[in-house]
């Protein structure tokens, strides 16, 4: 994959890439020798101020909405389980059972990462380390999410989840060459921004994963929460690393062909695409569709499109 353009040098020194350096048709990452100190990798400007990013307008009211439905769904489980059993214990039962199953889902998922992948340390992928470290103080968080590298099959999508008082980070492999370095500094860094913005934004929560989980079962409607929470996590992204907003073409072209995405041509088919199968497609996704994710990141004055 091509090394990022000079533009890259910023992101680099800005979320503290050590020995990052640009020329006029390449950028190349130094790999810190077992000599230097760690300290100087894990350093970070503490000093700058706090860069505010709106939610998306459709979150807060979609919140609302997904929170009382799973709540009239529980009182309808309930009475279910009354009807049938007439029993105190066994509606209790029920009424514990979301939660545990929530909980250890939860735990599931971020036992896998302990155990299969790679965590991302001073000594371990520093570079990638410092832009979570660095892009965690800049949005405010008390601590820096654990970040993790996942080999599997290529793709460029990153999660962003949380187990108890844990926060953490997943990151394709595909975003790191051969010898561990940063394929574009600017690409990773936004895509990190994008995750550590779902942590600041609080959708990794349990308990709002608890209160929504109802709306899954109803089409269309916890799909529109996700796909506006992804929006506003984007608006994250943008306010600290604009200049990596390109990252979105690995969505659609992959880690090997982002690089010969036009994101103009892709943003004005969310205009022009019409269909009653698109339409239900973006109805049900839980992701913004790379057309309309393209299209609100490249105009600003407009707010990412969930419904129609």
């Amino acid at each position: 994959m091509p090394h990022a353009t000079p533009g890259s040098s910023r992101a680099c020194a800005a979320h503290g890439v050590p020995g990052c350096t640009a020329s006029p048709g390449r950028l190349t990452a130094h790999r810190p020798s077992p000599h230097e100190p760690t300290r100087d990798l894990c350093a970070v400007d503490t000093d700058e101020e706090i860069v505010p990013a709106s939610a998306h307008p459709w979150e807060k009211p979609l919140f609302v909405l997904c929170a009382t439905v799973s709540l009239a769904l529980t009182a309808v489980l309930l009475r279910l389980v009354w009807s049938f059993s007439g029993s105190v214990p066994w509606t209790a039962l029920s009424l514990t059972a979301v939660p545990l199953a929530c909980w250890s889902v939860r735990g599931m998922r971020y036992a896998r990462e302990c155990a299969e992948s790679v965590r991302i340390s001073p000594t371990q992928f520093p570079e990638a380390h410092r832009m979570v470290v660095s892009l965690a103080t800049d949005m405010g968080l008390a601590r820096p999410p654990e970040a993790y590298v996942r080999v599997g099959p290529v793709s460029a999508r990153t999660d962003a989840a949380a187990h108890g008082l844990r926060r953490y980070l997943v990151l394709p492999d595909a975003l790191f060459d051969g010898n561990g370095r940063l394929r574009d500094p600017d690409a990773l860094a936004f895509l990190i921004a994008h995750q550590v913005g779902h942590v600041a934004a609080g959708h990794t929560g349990y308990w709002r994963r608890l209160a929504t989980v109802g709306a899954d079962l109803v089409p269309g409607l916890g799909s529109a929460l996700s796909r506006a929470a992804e929006y506003t996590a984007d608006n994250h992204a943008h306010a600290h690393l604009p200049e990596g907003v390109h990252a979105v073409h690995l969505f659609a072209g992959g880690p090997n062909l982002y690089t010969r995405v036009n994101m103009g041509e892709m943003a004005a088919r969310a205009r022009t695409d019409r269909g009653c199968s698109l339409l239900l497609y973006h109805l049900l996704s839980r992701r913004p569709s790379n057309t309309r994710r393209m299209a609100a990141l490249r105009d600003r004055t407009r707010r990412g499109r969930v419904f129609l």
